[in-house]
């Protein structure tokens, strides 16, 4: 067994844990990141990055429909290759998932411990059957994976989430969309511009990242001028049948409609990779999820040198550095932001700031 002692531990090394890793290593050489799965974050892999490809694609399918209204009159028909799009999709991903290794690349490789890591108690991990850490201070930046209902489970591969998108070698004829949240609106909607039937289906009324309901019924009932969306339906009936998803439910006009898509894709929410990482061993107080408490400013949880980063307190957003700053000692300035923004990328492009706190923090140079 390897035993090592370090100044920061990161558990995790998607897109939080690299830059924990890196702003804690600007302020001692001793730190270690822990990873078990592929490098490359969620990011580029299989979230932002890949997603806006497909929404390129649409978005050039999009521009020609458009353009007679400028007076400018494309000849012939508009003809989509899913195979082509997919195949650039995927092509471009790889690249930008090329450029986050060559950055992994360059961390020394005493500094990567290769496992998943578990906590023994306050301060100490085991990473796999071949090291163990004692850390003064940790960082929990072990991501998020999609959520969805169990009993979607039915359906096989005929159920999707957005990882899977960006693996398709062709473009499906119908879609059916649960979630108009960010991801699901996004992806939705480029679908719907490459060819694909869209139906999406959402449950409480919320659209995208908005809060204000006029402003909501308006990116509705724009969404609607495209595709179908009910963004509080009444769903009777999903299952699988063949090779499709049949789905019942009630239409916005209480009338039963009955469809069956080649796949339902699931955007409904993510839940926080903290449940296999033995935080029972520890003092930390943990929410109903089993989620750690943490200071919204600062990411620092009931135990003062434990703190989390990026997505496992998926209530909160999190912006590392002010987290890490807290993690060594260092004279600093903290600003304050009343307005945190969030935005999607989708026909009008969405942009909203809720009322919380983003906090930063500026080193002071004497």
């Amino acid at each position: 067994m390897k035993e090592l002692q370090v100044d920061v531990a990161v558990i995790g090394g998607g897109t939080a844990g690299l830059g924990a890793y890196r702003a804690a290593k600007r302020l001692t050489p001793n730190v270690v990141m822990i990873e078990g799965g592929p490098y490359g974050t969620t990011c580029a892999r299989v979230g932002c990055m890949p997603s806006k490809l497909l929404i390129a694609a649409a978005e050039a399918v999009h521009q020609i429909e458009r353009a007679p209204g400028f007076g400018i009159h494309p000849q012939g028909d508009i003809k989509i290759n899913g195979r082509e799009v997919m195949d650039r999709v995927k092509r471009e991903r790889d690249r930008f998932v090329g450029f986050v290794l060559e950055g992994v690349d360059e961390i020394p490789q005493q500094d990567k411990i290769e496992g998943y890591a578990r906590f023994i108690d306050d301060n100490t991990l085991q990473v796999g059957d071949h090291t163990r850490i004692q850390a003064k201070r940790i960082v929990i930046a072990s991501g998020s994976r999609p959520a969805w209902p169990a009993a979607w489970n039915s359906l096989g591969d005929r159920l999707v989430i957005n990882d899977d998108v960006f693996d398709w070698d062709d473009l499906p004829s119908s879609v059916a969309v649960f979630g108009p949240g960010v991801i699901g609106i996004e992806l939705g909607q480029a679908l719907h511009r490459l060819g694909v039937k869209v139906t999406m289906f959402g449950v409480g009324g919320g659209v995208g990242p908005l809060t204000d309901g006029a402003i909501r019924q308006y990116a509705a009932a724009t969404l609607n001028t495209e595709f179908y969306l009910d963004a509080d339906a009444s769903v009777e009936l999903i299952e699988r049948r063949g090779d499709t998803v049949f789905i019942r439910y009630q239409d916005r006009d209480g009338q039963v409609q009955e469809i069956s898509v080649d796949y339902l894709l699931a955007a409904t929410g993510r839940r926080p990779n903290v449940d296999n990482i033995g935080l029972e061993n520890t003092s930390l107080k943990l929410d109903e999820r089993g989620v750690p408490f943490a200071d919204r400013l600062t990411m620092q949880t009931s135990v003062a040198h434990i703190f989390v980063a990026g997505m496992p307190v998926i209530s909160f957003r999190c912006y590392t550095k002010p987290a890490i700053k807290r993690v060594l000692p260092v004279k600093m300035r903290v600003r304050s932001r009343k307005y945190l923004p969030a935005c999607a990328v989708a026909q009008f492009q969405w942009f909203s700031q809720t009322r919380k706190s983003r906090w930063w923090a500026q080193p002071i140079v004497n």
